[in-house]
């Protein structure tokens, strides 16, 4: 019995996350697919219902507007719009925490700020993987950290949080891995992949 029930395990979490990759694959499509056609159908009605013309749409049109924020002509209209959401009170913190995000995963180019870093203490053999999240202590309140520091930030492992360090910019080494690579070995633990094993 134990080892059905070992056997039915393994089998499970083998196909667990390609069931909920594939699940959450269609779902984003399925949500796009459905926004996109209720806006096209507003704007030119009588529209045929085409499965997947709203995601095709919708990709395009973010395609789009990336190329529209990313242009001198039109980045004062991107500008204008962030000073009044930056300016409301309660949607300026949403706004900023989402920002600041964004800014974490894909940073701009030439600024530390999403860097991927190792973290080590000269008395202790360990280290620890983080995010620098800032460069400096310029413009943090008085006492908050000594000047000299950086902030690395240390997601935990199989839960969502994480919490701050102002560490000597001395203990920081960068590391050469994508934000994106290294949040997801933090969310497993570092654990080995297969794939790594073979």
């Amino acid at each position: 019995m134990n080892s059905l029930v070992r056997t039915f395990l393994q089998g499970l979490l083998a196909f667990l996350p390609v069931f909920l990759t594939i699940y959450g694959v269609y779902a984003l499509g399925d949500w796009l697919d459905d926004r996109t056609s209720a806006l096209l159908k507003a704007v030119i009605p009588g529209l045929p219902d085409t499965p997947g013309l709203g995601i095709v749409i919708g990709i395009l049109a973010i395609f789009v507007l990336g190329l529209l924020v990313s242009s001198g002509v039109t980045r004062w209209i991107y500008q204008m719009i962030e000073t009044v959401l930056e300016h409301l009170p309660i949607i300026k913190d949403l706004y900023s925490a989402l920002k600041q995000l964004t800014n974490l995963i894909a940073p701009a180019d030439g600024d530390e700020t999403g860097q991927v870093v190792s973290v080590s203490h000269p008395d202790l053999p360990v280290s620890l993987v983080g995010l620098m999240t800032r460069a400096d202590v310029a413009g943090l309140a008085h006492g908050v950290a000594p000047e000299g520091r950086v902030a690395v930030y240390f997601p935990m492992s199989y839960q969502i949080g994480g919490y701050t360090m102002f560490v000597p910019r001395e203990w920081v080494t960068p590391v050469d891995m994508e934000v994106e690579v290294a949040m997801r070995n933090a969310l497993t633990g570092w654990v080995k992949s297969d794939r790594a094993r073979a």
